[in-house]
């Protein structure tokens, strides 16, 4: 959800992985991490309860990879990992509890998470067409120019709980992470795999 809003990032601590050794730069630069160095902030387990929806290629606001204010993504991305959580969006009533670089990890996708992105205020498709209201994350789920719109949207669909679920902010490093990289991936065709599943079975 490219949201061609500036906004401010809150200071968040950044440190180098363990294995990684090497200083970054801290996000207020707008600087993008290296790939080998690790995202680190304060790791509280502060659980809350939310709607969580997800957004991807074709239905991102306008379509593509855009996002709102990189923390550290040039572009909407990440493994899910504690190192290099996947993009998620929220709307701006939350910037003082989610602001932009916190991290939340996600236990039902088994998933880490962090704010780089703005809800739209609607969107024509996709699991959170209705807008991000409260409490509420809309995940990146992937996707890319060559996918098939129909195929990420199901994904989409397909994963969306009912109901508000347990969401973790500012979590601590360790926790079980499934299938790391996108929830949606285009192989194998012509429908993908969504969260680890073929999508044509």
């Amino acid at each position: 959800m490219t949201r061609r809003l500036a906004a401010i990032a809150s200071v968040v601590a950044l440190a180098s992985c363990v294995q990684s050794g090497t200083p970054v730069t801290p996000a207020a630069t707008g600087a993008v991490v290296k790939p080998q160095s690790c995202y680190v902030t304060k790791q509280t387990n502060t659980n809350v309860k939310a709607t969580i929806t997800f957004y991807g290629w074709p239905d991102n606001s306008p379509p593509g990879n855009q996002i709102a204010h990189g923390i550290i993504h040039k572009h909407a991305g990440g493994d899910g990992t504690y190192c290099n959580p996947t993009t998620f969006a929220t709307e701006n009533a939350n910037d003082k509890q989610i602001p932009y670089g916190i991290k939340i990890y996600v236990p039902f996708i088994k998933q880490y998470f962090i704010r780089e992105d703005l809800c739209a205020a609607s969107r024509a498709s996709g699991s959170g067409s209705k807008g991000c209201y409260g409490l509420w994350f809309d995940l990146w789920i992937g996707g890319t120019a060559k996918s098939i719109a129909k195929y990420v949207i199901d994904c989409e669909l397909k994963l969306t709980p009912n109901g508000k679920v347990s969401v973790i902010l500012w979590p601590k490093d360790g926790l079980p992470v499934a299938h790391p990289g996108p929830i949606y991936r285009d192989q194998p065709p012509p429908k993908g795999t969504c969260d680890g599943t073929r999508e044509n079975r």
